[in-house]
């Protein structure tokens, strides 16, 4: 095989190496966005608790009180919007895109 050949195969198998590695994590998002304007925030100013559990759904479905829930595979985050609370649940290891995900969703309590 000529050198030139090994090149070319091992620039691809590096590629699609960097590739694979991130599109297999799902906590990393760079997308910029909008936060939610005042209009949209059913709580405005919430109290924030994180917690980190090694299975975060399954606490998050069994937490009470609360009046609702989003879940991701990753992580949760449950609210009471009249106490203006919201706790998110995440394994130990996390990433500040996911906390920032779970917060918006806290915000609008949906």
């Amino acid at each position: 095989m000529s050198s030139h050949v090994f090149l070319m195969r091992l620039a691809a198998s590096i590629s699609l190496l960097v590739v694979m590695s991130t599109r297999a994590d799902s906590l990393l998002d760079f997308t910029l966005f909008n936060p939610p304007t005042a209009a949209q925030r059913k709580i405005a100013e919430p109290v924030v608790t994180w917690l980190q559990q090694a299975d975060p759904k399954a606490y998050c479905e069994k937490a009470s009180p609360k009046d609702g829930m989003f879940i991701r595979p990753e992580g949760c985050v449950y609210w009471q919007v009249r106490a203006s609370t919201c706790t998110i649940v995440t394994t130990s290891s996390t990433t500040h895109s996911q906390l920032g995900h779970l917060f918006v969703h806290c915000l609008q309590a949906q």
